[in-house]
């Protein structure tokens, strides 16, 4: 394994409410402690906006949104637990939600991104289940049935200058197709990079679909996302990933929340996936960032 942590990257891309605040404040936690596969390696210069997050989360809170037109890069040096020469970085480049929705637009991303993008570079692309901001697709099967026939009018989600808001699906199928093109143009189309598709407040999962797993999940709840995903295997390497940051719902439950404090929080967290080809649960919250560094071996578990 090379120790040139250029050769080891993984970037995060979400939507608006996709659960990245959360999970790199969880994450955070987690390198600290030093109890997973992946430990810090060294302070990020964003500090403070890890602690704070970090901080909410141990006091039973919830990290804030990250609010319109703040910055919310981040870079994270981390190494491996059992071999501290291999190193990586896990960078959250300067696009909050918004502006991958401007990306999508505009159909240009910034020179920040496309530097980012070598060799060794993987992704986590998030979405949150239950966001008020994932706009899901119409399902022209099942609506009828369940409206009784004709289709009511919907209004569409509109943005700040009252354009229609796509369904999150399509927008995510369209980042996927930039990197694939952004990867070919400047490492060659024989590099294949790992995309975690990383299904966040996984806790909030109805429990008749939980035990199928993230995987399942997207293709119940975002059908052309899983289509493209499970025919371009040949472009990337996809892993699916179904992260709770708390383990349990602080907002809906009080019992839990309770539980929760009364514990450890520092301990809370997990990871659903099927590396194995088996579904488990972690807790290693580390996972899916060292599955995208390439630190464990492709549809194998650690």
């Amino acid at each position: 394994m090379s120790p040139d942590n250029s050769r080891h990257s993984v970037l995060m891309v979400g939507l608006t409410d996709a659960g990245k605040t959360n999970y790199l404040s969880r994450l955070w936690i987690a390198l600290d402690s030093g109890t997973g596969l992946l430990l810090k390696d060294g302070l990020p210069s964003e500090l403070q906006y890890l602690e704070d997050g970090a901080e909410h989360l141990l006091k039973g809170e919830f990290a804030p949104r990250t609010q319109h037109g703040v910055e919310d890069r981040s870079e994270i040096p981390v190494k491996a637990a059992q071999n501290p020469d291999f190193r990586g970085t896990l960078i959250v480049p300067d696009v909050p939600g918004e502006q991958v929705m401007r990306v999508y637009r505009t159909r240009q991303w910034s020179h920040e991104w496309e530097d980012r993008i070598v060799a060794g570079t993987g992704c986590l692309l998030f979405v949150r289940v239950d966001s008020d901001d994932l706009i899901a697709p119409l399902d022209w099967v099942t609506c009828p049935k369940l409206c009784g026939g004709v289709l009511p009018a919907v209004e569409p989600k509109k943005d700040e200058e009252g354009r229609a808001i796509p369904p999150t699906q399509v927008v995510l199928v369209d980042w996927l197709q930039f990197l694939r093109k952004a990867f070919t143009a400047r490492v060659g189309g024989s590099y294949i990079p790992r995309i975690g598709m990383v299904v966040a407040a996984w806790d909030r999962v109805p429990m008749d679909q939980k035990d199928a797993g993230p995987e399942a999940w997207i293709r119940a709840n975002l059908p052309m996302l899983w289509q493209y995903v499970s025919t371009n295997d040949d472009a990337f390497q996809f892993g699916y990933f179904g992260v709770s940051v708390t383990s349990g719902d602080l907002e809906e439950d009080p019992e839990f929340k309770k539980a929760y404090l009364g514990g450890d929080p520092r301990k809370a967290g997990e990871v659903v996936h099927s590396l194995s080809g088996n579904l488990e649960v972690s807790a290693d919250i580390t996972l899916p960032v060292a599955w995208a560094l390439g630190l464990i071996a492709h549809g194998r578990r650690p």
